[in-house]
């Protein structure tokens, strides 16, 4: 691990010095617009409306500007096929025009977001990017999944914000967003808190399409309510399985008439909005090990899945279908190139996953599958653990920065032949991450260190550029689980204050708009509480948080609309997860060094 984060950052720091001049070619040349008038296509769509509206909103919150349409606009958006699909291009047109096109609607909304993340903003100016060329996705679909049933920022939010973000989730490239509709939580799809999260995942969709984007439902193929009769429950036997949801067994016939009747119940709900994807899910929650369902995820699973694929597309004809594989071992894997290549046709991609918990049936999986392709030539996608990696609680300190890891995990999917991606994310606070997997499947050849420069050139500025990788490279390497009774050394607690350091030194520096931001915020705040607990500001001698401490949680909180429905795993906070390593003392890296004195650790 040290030596893939060394290799990591060390490439970062190889390009640190040509930033600066990189960005003053990016701007060197382009007119200062003290006005922006856009031009639109005639009888523009209402998805066109909304993408000029997420454009003027960026250009006013930044520059202070109110962009206007005119007939004469120099910046001029436009919808021509013939750019590949999903494609789109920036050009130069006459007298000083800047053209926009898209092969479709949202060719034009990532052209826009290409074009948005290349210009440069000032208070009262705004100097436009001056990047030209096409651009098309590699990757066909690029799902974001919002999981919005724990309490957290997706389901807590106001509505208007989670739009938005959704808004910039299109900017950056994914075409697709998807939702769960949770059934553990509830006695049946009658009871008011369940409906009241399935308006809640309904608007996120809605919200989705009116930027033009696709819309997907994931569901748990044998879960069911808390109502179920005790006699149709599933032998869970396995870890596989968890203790989340309620599972019942679908090879009992009145067991799975239930799970037939309540996914139509489902189907029925969503209606409304329209679903282009289904996505069905094995374990956690799911799975049964009785002999008749056995091996679940290449037998019993595939069998249920089928038949409520069948009745999806009764609902939404022209709607596709995702398997997913999570928590499969190798021999169900290796089932399913003879059980879909016997039966194909009803579903078109296949979901991966590098499941941490079976790492040796992963290993043998990954290999089996770039020798033979995909289970049933399935389109091969990857569900990228973005959310929990390394942490608890889930974001528990502001924002994550894993960058070495999700380096590491894209090159994997890459060589592993995947095609699409549907990173799994359970909030805000791993926005970088989002960034990176989608440009990193929009186009393969662009490398991660690349795309981090430009989120972070667009979300901060890219005169404090440098400076943010440094701080980056130090929150990589810190351990994010069990530190309320670590004991740090000195070069943790040097980090540390260096983290801190940053953010005075930094703040002052950032634009308005930056500044204000909630991105920044959560950074800021990361750094704040990095600084202050391993240095041994933290707690009090009695346990409980510091002023300082207690200041940057309560500021994390507002910001992820923590209310009684948050989980436990997506709280702000600094605590055990195993309340049996109270004497644990790690370096950076979280290895134990040899025989530490008490001189070497920092409390």
């Amino acid at each position: 691990m040290k030596t893939q984060t060394a290799i990591f950052f060390a490439t970062i720091a190889a390009v640190m010095a040509t930033l600066t001049a990189t960005v003053a070619d990016a701007a060197a040349g382009a007119a200062e617009l003290r006005q922006v008038e856009v031009r639109l296509p005639d009888n523009p769509s209402a998805v066109v409306e909304r993408i000029y509206s997420v454009f003027s909103r960026v250009i006013q919150e930044r520059t202070g500007i109110e962009p206007s349409r005119s007939k004469d606009g120099k910046i001029v958006f436009g919808v021509r096929a013939g750019l590949g699909e999903e494609g789109y291009e920036i050009a130069d047109g006459k007298n000083g025009e800047i053209l926009i096109t898209g092969n479709d609607e949202r060719g034009l909304l990532y052209g826009i977001g290409a074009f948005l993340r290349a210009s440069r903003y000032e208070p009262g100016c705004f100097l436009p990017g001056s990047w030209r060329g096409k651009s098309a996705p590699a990757s066909p679909l690029r799902i974001a999944y919002l999981a919005s049933h724990t309490g957290n920022w997706y389901e807590n939010a106001p509505t208007e914000a989670v739009q938005r973000y959704i808004e910039e989730l299109g900017l950056w490239g994914y075409n697709g967003v998807m939702v769960c509709s949770a059934t553990e939580q509830f006695d049946s799809i009658s009871d008011p808190k369940a409906q009241q999260l399935i308006v809640h995942a309904r608007s996120i969709l809605e919200a989705a399409k009116r930027i033009g984007l696709k819309t997907a439902l994931v569901h748990c193929a044998n879960n069911t309510y808390k109502s179920a009769p005790k006699e149709f429950a599933a032998v869970e036997t396995t870890k596989q399985i968890t203790a989340l949801g309620n599972h019942i067994c679908p090879s009992k016939p009145a067991a799975r008439e239930r799970l037939m009747r309540e996914w139509t119940e489902v189907l029925e709900t969503f209606r409304p909005v329209g679903l282009d994807y289904v996505c069905f899910w094995p374990f956690d929650n799911g799975g049964c090990n009785c002999e008749a369902c056995l091996p679940w995820g290449s037998n019993g699973y595939i069998s249920l899945s089928k038949d409520m694929a069948a009745k999806f597309r009764e609902f939404f004809p022209r709607g596709e279908v995702i398997l997913s594989a999570w928590r499969f071992l190798a021999g169900e894997w290796h089932d399913l190139y003879d059980v879909l290549g016997k039966d194909p046709g009803w579903a078109q991609y296949m979901l991966a996953n590098s499941c941490r918990g079976f790492p040796d049936d992963v290993a043998k999986s990954d290999k089996e599958t770039m020798e033979r392709g995909s289970p049933g030539n399935l389109t091969l996608m990857v569900f990228p653990e973005i959310s929990m990696l390394g942490m608890y609680p889930w974001g528990g300190r502001g924002a994550t920065y894993r960058v070495a890891e999700w380096k590491r995990e894209i090159e994997q999917a890459r060589q592993l032949g995947a095609k699409s991606i549907m990173p799994y994310s359970e909030g805000i606070y791993e926005d970088a991450a989002k960034a990176l997997w989608v440009q990193a499947f929009w186009d393969p050849k662009r490398s991660v260190e690349e795309i981090l420069q430009e989120y972070l050139r667009y979300e901060y500025d890219p005169q404090v550029l440098p400076q943010i990788l440094e701080v980056i490279n130090l929150l990589g390497t810190m351990q994010e689980v069990s530190l309320k009774s670590k004991k740090f050394t000195p070069l943790e607690a040097e980090r540390g204050k260096k983290c801190g350091d940053f953010v005075e030194q930094i703040e002052p520096k950032l634009p308005a708009y930056a500044r204000a931001s909630w991105r920044w915020k959560l950074f800021a705040n990361r750094c704040r509480l990095e600084s202050c607990l391993r240095q041994g500001r933290a707690f009090e001698p009695d346990g409980s948080y510091t002023a300082e401490a207690k200041s940057c949680l309560d500021e994390i909180s507002r910001i992820y609309c923590v209310d009684e429905r948050t989980l436990p795993f997506t709280k702000p906070a600094i605590l055990d997860r195993k309340t049996d390593n109270k004497k644990q003392v790690v370096d950076d890296e979280g290895v134990a060094p040899k025989n530490p004195t008490k001189k070497e650790a920092v409390k």
